[in-house]
């Protein structure tokens, strides 16, 4: 535990994980979006994934 959090407390770190989780939802999506029943389910991906991208996008103005 005290290893993931030295290296989330590290910028690159950080960035590293939201890049994980955003490719991540991007995959799900791109897997669940022929299934009918997993409407909802696709929606919430694509809203984690912008909410990702634009957390990463305003972290790197942040620190600028």
């Amino acid at each position: 535990m005290d290893a993931f959090i030295r290296f989330t407390n590290q910028t690159q770190g950080r960035d590293r994980l939201f890049r994980a989780t955003q490719y991540t939802c991007m995959l799900l999506r791109h897997l669940l979006e022929p299934k009918a029943d997993k409407e909802e389910v696709v929606m919430k991906l694509k809203k984690l994934e912008s909410s990702v991208s634009t957390g990463r996008k305003y972290k790197i103005y942040l620190y600028l």
